[in-house]
């Protein structure tokens, strides 16, 4: 006999010929609040991750290490621009050092014949780079983060304004300025009354009515001190220094500590110097016990450390495989966030379902 087994629809039919495994309706999991938060917060958070990675990466980056400085018989470069409230014929600029070498060998600084006040764009460049040197001095901040980013203070660092007006009437000032190349010793560059003779083992300065006039003002604004080649990321702490003398007869005296610096970046490589500066005044006054001579005295000494500034750029490549690290960090606490707020949503639901059950028991 025959069996009769019925008609079979065509779903059923194609279904037997199927012959993949399927995955069970049970394992399926609807969208839960947890998985909505925890994907919300982290892609919140890498997100904002990334932009700071390559934020970094645009910015200049220095690491700085100290070493012996080794280099002895190197020259010492240094580059003044001095603007003193004295005419330039009762006044003479030199320098001595530790060698006691003839100071002609050092080079030659200008004297140009000026005017005290300044003109409103000198007035303005100067006291652009006051405000900036003030802050550097007296703010808290983070030398690393600022310096290779300050463009205002490095484009104050070039040459003072020329004058376009001059006055009608005679000049009242004199300009200093001009580069020397110096022995790397302990040696004073000063400007003082008078103008400066060479003698055998040092030279003198001479004064009185045959050689010009006797300066007893001894105001003075900084325009340029600095050591080296002037290179940026790099602060002078003397520049846009004034001071205004109320009485004759003042000496001023700045010690100085100078300290080679060499800036590595991928391009080039620059060996200049940086220094940190402490002043002292006092009234020249032999009555009184104050004995010594009016004027300006700078007195430097070598560091015997040395700073390697080396710029730190992050490659491309780089920057990939730090995304990527980042990407994967990413799912790592996506999947670890889902499991804590899973296990913290049962909690709470369970803990509801027990107050509810308990509370109808009662009732």
């Amino acid at each position: 006999m025959l069996r009769y087994r019925g008609k079979k629809s065509a779903l059923n039919i194609v279904k037997e010929f199927d012959s993949f495994p399927k995955v069970q309706e049970e394992i399926y999991e609807p969208s839960t609040y947890s998985n909505v938060i925890s994907t919300a917060l982290v892609s919140i958070f890498g997100l904002w991750i990334i932009i700071s990675e390559i934020r970094y990466v645009l910015q200049d980056h220095s690491i700085y290490r100290f070493v012996p400085d080794t280099e002895y018989e190197s020259k010492l470069p240094i580059n003044i621009d001095i603007t003193v409230a004295s005419t330039c014929d009762s006044i003479g600029a030199d320098i001595v050092d530790t060698t006691g070498q003839n100071m002609m060998l050092f080079g030659e600084l200008k004297t140009d014949d000026t005017w005290w006040e300044m003109t409103k764009e000198q007035q303005l460049h100067f006291d652009q780079m006051r405000d900036i040197n003030e802050y550097l001095r007296e703010e808290y901040h983070s030398m690393k983060d600022i310096l290779w980013m300050f463009d205002d203070y490095n484009r104050l660092k070039n040459k003072f304004p020329v004058r376009t007006e001059k006055p009608d009437t005679l000049p009242n000032a004199c300009r200093i300025h001009g580069s020397l190349i110096l022995n790397k010793v302990i040696g004073n560059f000063h400007i003082t009354p008078g103008k400066s003779l060479i003698v055998p083992g040092g030279h003198v300065h001479l004064t009185g009515p045959f050689f010009g006039s006797m300066a007893t003002n001894f105001s003075h604004r900084i325009h340029q001190f600095s050591f080296g080649i002037p290179t940026k990321g790099l602060v002078y702490s003397l520049e846009g220094e004034l001071h205004i003398a109320n009485e004759s007869n003042i000496s001023y005296k700045y010690f100085i500590d100078v300290v080679a610096t060499d800036v590595k970046s991928h391009s080039n490589e620059i060996k200049t110097y940086q220094y940190s500066a402490k002043d002292i005044q006092r009234i020249i006054d032999h009555n009184s016990g104050s004995h010594g001579m009016p004027g300006i005295f700078f007195q430097y000494d070598i560091n015997a450390l040395k700073v390697i500034i080396t710029e730190d750029k992050i490659t491309i490549f780089q920057l990939t495989i730090k995304i990527a690290s980042t990407i994967g960090g990413l799912f790592l606490l996506f999947n670890f966030m889902k499991i804590l707020l899973d296990k913290l949503t049962k909690k709470i639901c369970s803990n509801y379902n027990i107050n509810d059950s308990n509370s109808m028991e009662k009732s």
